[in-house]
């Protein structure tokens, strides 16, 4: 039901999406100026039955609102939706009709239904959105409990209605809802106000801003109002944990559990597996820390930039309790009692991750499909599948199966010599002498005495992993699991690849790209799944054909990152079963001259009661859910306008293009266009309904031409 405004939005564009273009814009709409017209003391008794309401008294409050209203999720915490319908708008009779939108879903089935309009859909939505004269409107009211009670009158951005028609409408509904504030109060934001709903809206509204000014008519666009938010709930839950305040360098060093939550006072290149986080800084939903908390079904909340209660702060270090909803948090001391049977309570069911060992090739993607995730992965089976669709728009290559990894795992042995080697690099990297001793114990004792006297002492690094890992201290131990998960990956880093497949990786290589640099990227069988994404936990790396970075040693640290403190962590929270993981790995040639980057969801979670897609876009290379120095990305929703076009509808300015945006409208159109492309063939795929179905999409613009190219497509949690 979520997306039941979006399917309605693109089922109106069929019949009159045209009409706008060929409206008479010397019609005059002004014909409720007369302020006599709007005076509550002149207004009928109020209809407040099951079906709709005419009016909203004092008394009935914004509780009442809610309850004729769909909630809805977007970026400033839960939102709520009335739509209504205002008929004889042309007359001195004009009726507003407040729509139980929890009942009646649609403007149509409100008028068939309830008012008993006989005209077909076609005719009804022309009257209501496409002809300019305006003898029905038809509109939503947004309801932002975040944002100081403020209501948002909405239309669909492909309505006709202009900026006279606009402030008329607002004029008749605001004074039949008298629990907002009146006219001309200080208390200006507990006001209706119009939100141009896309870019035309805006610079029509822009060019109208005088007349609204006269007529008191309150204007926020959507980046006045998403920045002018002091705190936005980004994920909502209950967690117990230790409340620490971290900066992002002492969290490079600290070592945090699912049991800590987290003050942060800057946003961390990447955050580890925690109970909570809270950060000082805005975040976005594409952000890693807000993509990590999506996955991990963890409470997170981003102050903005403003400064953290002393309520909050006077916590550190005591076990809480924080409980988030969608417009409000609390947070108390817990009892550890409390902690732990929440913790017992909310374990969850274990996995065990399947795939398929049968194919022991290099497998370009023309011979994979959408089914070979079972041997490569959803990330490579769905690049290969977005080459197909866009063979100019995405990269070309080839797959090294789930099968290379596995059997690396049988045939790579551990040596008395790689514990001693290992031992060294544990203390270089800062770890206290004491738990580097006993991994090194831990990993003497676990090689078999050989049958051949003359041969080493040794292990599969398959039994030698099993065996670590199944350890009682490396349970217990958050320190000495780090260091032995280190441990583990040096063996993979220090252990050469069988010849064979070495020669053949590094032969292909250098066949389809010659000295060209290629990307070989993570793809498991543990990853970019339907319910869990598991984003930013495995490690991609560049590699060429010269001698000192091969694809046949590179592959080897993309081999080690399934045992990456951070990976590990995570899938115990999810309870999977380590040793059922297997990494393959997607090999194509890497981005040169990167002009800009970005992120797509295909549905507008910004706001889901308009249609389109979201974007967030940076400059260049910097990442958008990493980014080093804190820059912030530019946001977006693009959404249909009339003649099949679009528009772009600003959330928020990149810090690295304060003033423009970063693609030009040509790109936006083109950008757009794509995406539902991308989104119907994935979407029949995944065997879902389109406008019910989200994917997360990588783009980026490339070279002095400004090429779109789309590098990775993955289901996206809502």
């Amino acid at each position: 039901m979520r997306n039941f405004l979006s399917v309605h939005f693109f089922a109106v564009l069929v019949a009159a999406l045209w009409a706008c273009s060929n409206s008479d814009s010397s019609v005059d709409p002004n014909r409720h100026d007369d302020p006599d017209i709007v005076d509550p003391d002149t207004l009928p008794v109020f209809i407040q039955g099951d079906a709709e309401w005419t009016g909203f008294y004092k008394e009935d409050g914004y509780e009442a609102f809610r309850k004729l209203a769909y909630p809805s999720k977007t970026e400033l915490g839960t939102s709520y939706l009335v739509k209504f319908i205002i008929t004889d708008f042309n007359s001195d009779s004009a009726v507003v009709h407040f729509m139980n939108t929890r009942a009646y879903l649609l403007h149509y089935d409100f008028a068939k239904k309830v008012l008993h309009d006989p005209s077909p859909l076609a005719e009804f939505e022309n009257e209501a959105y496409y002809d300019p004269a305006k003898n029905t409107v038809a509109g939503t009211l947004v309801y932002y409990p975040s944002v100081d009670s403020m209501v948002a009158l909405t239309f669909f951005p492909t309505d006709c209605i202009v900026p006279s028609q606009v402030a008329a409408v607002q004029q008749l509904i605001e004074s039949r809802m008298l629990f907002l504030a009146p006219k001309a109060s200080e208390a200006s934001k507990n006001r209706l106000f119009y939100m141009p709903s896309g870019s035309a809206a805006e610079k029509a509204a822009a060019e109208y801003d005088a007349e609204f000014k006269k007529a008191d008519v309150p204007v926020y666009t959507h980046a006045q109002l998403f920045g002018d938010i002091a705190m936005q709930i980004m994920n909502t839950g209950t967690a117990y944990g230790t409340l620490r305040k971290l900066t992002a360098a002492e969290l490079d060093t600290a070592i945090v559990s699912s049991h800590d939550i987290l003050i942060l006072e800057t946003l961390p290149a990447e955050i580890p597996l925690v109970a909570a986080t809270i950060s000082k800084d805005a975040q976005t939903p594409l952000s890693h820390v807000n993509l990590a908390a999506k996955a991990r079904k963890t409470p997170n909340i981003a102050f903005n930039g403003n400064d953290l209660p002393d309520s909050l702060l006077a916590l550190c270090g005591k076990l809480v309790k924080l409980e988030v909803k969608a417009n409000s948090y609390k947070v108390g001391v817990a009892t550890l009692e409390e902690a732990q049977e929440f913790w017992k309570k909310n374990a969850r069911t274990p996995i065990t991750l399947t795939y398929d060992l049968s194919d022991s090739g290099l497998v370009d993607f023309a011979d994979l499909n959408f089914n070979s995730s079972k041997s490569v992965g959803v990330k490579a089976a769905n690049l290969a599948e977005l080459h197909k669709l866009l063979p100019d728009n995405s990269p070309d290559g080839f797959a090294v199966p789930f099968y290379h990894y596995s059997h690396f795992m049988d045939y790579a042995r551990v040596t008395e010599e790689l514990c001693e080697k290992s031992f060294s690099d544990c203390g270089k990297e800062g770890r206290a002498s004491g738990v580097c001793k006993q991994v090194k114990n831990a990993c003497v004792e676990q090689l078999a005495e050989p049958a051949d006297a003359s041969e080493p002492k040794g292990a599969s690094l398959r039994s030698y992993i099993a065996n670590m890992i199944a350890r009682d201290d490396f349970a217990v131990d958050t320190r000495l699991r780090e260091a032995v998960l280190d441990n583990i990956r040096y063996m993979f880093k220090h252990i050469p690849v069988d010849d064979d497949f070495g020669d053949a990786l590094d032969a292909k290589v250098r066949k389809l790209y010659g000295v060209a640099g290629v990307r070989l990227r993570s793809s498991t069988n543990s990853e970019d799944l339907s319910d869990f994404n598991g984003a930013g936990l495995y490690k991609s790396v560049k590699a060429t054909t010269r001698e000192k970075d091969l694809p046949s040693d590179e592959i080897r640290k993309v081999w080690a990152s399934v045992w990456s403190f951070k990976a590990f962590e995570e899938r115990e929270l999810w309870n999977i079963d380590h040793m059922s993981v297997q990494m393959a790995v997607a090999v194509h040639e890497a981005f040169p001259d990167e002009v800009a980057n970005g992120v797509i969801i295909t549905q507008n979670i910004a706001d889901y009661s308009v249609a389109g897609i979201y974007a967030n876009i940076q400059v260049g290379e910097t990442s958008i859910t990493n980014p080093e120095g804190g820059e912030l990305p530019e946001i977006i929703s693009i959404i249909p306008s009339t003649k099949g076009g679009v528009q772009s509808v600003l959330l928020q300015h990149s810090t690295l293009s304060p003033d423009s945006l970063i693609l030009t409208d040509r790109e936006i159109f083109e950008l757009y266009q794509i995406v539902q492309k991308i989104q119907r063939y994935f979407a029949k795929l995944y065997n879902e309904y389109p406008d019910a179905f989200a994917l997360d999409i990588e783009f980026k613009v490339m070279g002095p031409e400004r090429k779109l190219v789309f590098k990775q497509v993955r289901p996206y949690i809502i």
